[in-house]
């Protein structure tokens, strides 16, 4: 099958090309070619900017795929674009959406495909317009898409991320064995997948007619808590993590410029259920071992000099100085 990937070189579509490869397609990219890492030699790229609508429209018009999978639609006029580009002329489109578009505020866990949507970031919000006009699509005269939406995805191409946000230092902090901060007690939920299994998921949809005007979450099926989470770097960097709790509206009121990302995303429990893509896609069946898919991902950040210094910031040192003292203020009392 000839597919093209618009984006491609990105985390999760790393993922998918080496799926699609795996499974001898045909692969294009179409992205500006600003990525430090090439494609494979196996992989044909057309170089443009999908904003630019008309350059991006033409060209596409010019090619002829099987099917399409589209990494960077992030709103209703990307959304359009496509449609004008693809519509009548592919087997299959697949957008890439995301759980963002569920919350926060999440209706609760274990949310499948008919929760309501209740995104209320930007980026929720535009990804919510975008899969609409293509479902209309869908509904109107057939448009064989289908809707992707992925939960927290890793893999080399994106900064391990951690619950309180940030930049990339805490990799170093745990190297040096410092403590790092947790929001709450640890232990809300949240779902871990490796690029490496999202990609079996986005190649084994490819051409499945019965999955066409479907929207499908595509998470890890086993929860883990945040602590886990942390846990699990610090072994890959061979080395103990300590990890020093605070309530979450403490950190958001110390800084909220620094913390305040936290009530919209990662400070919230997320478990979607993906009882309907292990039904309906059965070879999406994530076993990619947590510790050593995060060896590869911090590789990857090292080989590009991503892990910033830890010593740039004291203020989450001051932060835990300062409950690591608080007991000795109560004294006596």
């Amino acid at each position: 099958m000839e597919v093209l990937v618009i984006g491609g070189t990105g985390n999760i579509s790393r993922g998918i090309v080496t799926a699609l490869l795996d499974q001898n397609h045909e692969v294009t990219l179409f992205n500006r070619g600003r990525h430090p890492d090439p494609p494979s030699s196996d992989v044909r790229v057309i170089h443009g900017d999908r904003r630019q609508r008309k350059d991006f429209e033409d060209k596409m018009r010019s090619e002829a795929f099987d099917a399409v999978i589209d990494m960077i639609s992030f709103d209703a006029e990307d959304a359009a674009s496509a449609l004008r580009a693809f519509r009548w002329r592919v087997a299959h489109f697949i957008q890439c959406s995301t759980v963002m578009t569920y919350g926060p505020p999440f209706s609760g866990i274990n949310l499948d495909e008919e929760a309501p949507l209740n995104g209320q970031s930007k980026y929720g919000l535009d990804k919510i317009a975008a899969d609409k006009l293509l479902l209309e699509a869908y509904r109107e005269d057939g448009f064989p898409v289908t809707i992707f939406k992925p939960s927290y995805t890793y893999g080399p191409g994106m900064d391990v991320q951690r619950q309180v946000g940030g930049d990339s230092s805490w990799i170093d902090r745990i190297r040096q064995e410092k403590p790092i901060l947790s929001a709450g007690d640890g232990l809300s939920y949240f779902q871990f997948l490796s690029s490496h299994d999202a990609g079996v998921g986005f190649e084994s949809v490819l051409g499945r007619s019965k999955c066409f005007g479907e929207i499908y979450n595509i998470p890890h099926p086993q929860p883990r808590t945040w602590d886990q989470w942390h846990y699990a770097v610090a072994e890959a960097l061979d080395v103990k993590a300590k990890i020093i709790h605070v309530p979450q509206d403490v950190l958001i009121a110390i800084s909220p410029e620094r913390f305040g990302g936290l009530s919209m995303n990662f400070g919230h429990t997320q478990i979607f259920s993906n009882s309907k893509i292990a039904r309906d896609i059965p070879e999406f069946q994530p076993k990619q071992d947590l510790v050593k898919s995060l060896e590869e991902n911090i590789a990857w950040m090292d080989r590009h000099n991503r892990v910033h210094s830890s010593d740039d910031s004291d203020l989450e040192d001051r932060i835990i100085a300062a409950i690591e003292a608080l007991p000795s203020h109560f004294e006596g009392n």
